[in-house]
């Protein structure tokens, strides 16, 4: 048996004259023409989502590392009779931050999601509204959050004003 008879279970599958391709059926809007803003709308969501996904996926990074974080924090004081019961709270405080970058990573990923439906379906107008939605969601739910922080930090700011000041 000579080796071209021989066949590769780990070769990737070779066209022949027998193979057939199924036709893709013509729907009413393969008949439409395309519209060159909406070819630049999906160009430009193609082009951003590498960035989405890295900045997702960063968030889930980040997110697990706050958790091992306040966990360590958590551990080196429960040693300290004098400062034990701050691990717990800084954990705590961890643990809130951490589901925070958690959200924000989920949203950026059904943004993703949602581009990749756009690129799949060429461009449909419904599936370009959902990612929009998807979007105006993701920055909602980061808007939401620099202001609340915002309001921690001017709390934080005051508190340690009013407590130097007595």
């Amino acid at each position: 048996m000579s080796n071209e008879d021989e066949l590769n279970p780990y070769e990737a599958p070779k066209e022949t004259k027998t193979t057939k391709r199924p036709k893709k059926k013509k729907s009413a809007e393969d008949d439409a023409p395309h519209d060159p803003s909406i070819d630049a709308i999906v160009f430009s969501l193609q082009k951003t989502r590498p960035w989405i996904t890295l900045f997702g996926t960063l968030s889930y990074i980040g997110a697990v590392g706050l958790v091992v974080f306040g966990l360590y924090t958590m551990s080196s004081t429960s040693t300290s009779r004098a400062i034990g019961e701050y691990g717990a709270i800084a954990f705590i405080v961890y643990l809130i931050l951490a589901i925070l970058y958690a959200v924000v990573g989920s949203r950026l990923f059904r943004y993703r999601d949602s581009i990749n439906q756009v690129i799949a379906t060429d461009g449909r107008l419904d599936f370009i509204a959902t990612a929009i939605e998807r979007q105006r969601e993701f920055w909602a739910f980061v808007g939401m959050m620099t202001v609340v922080l915002l309001g921690l930090y001017a709390l934080i700011i005051g508190g340690s004003l009013l407590f130097l000041l007595r």
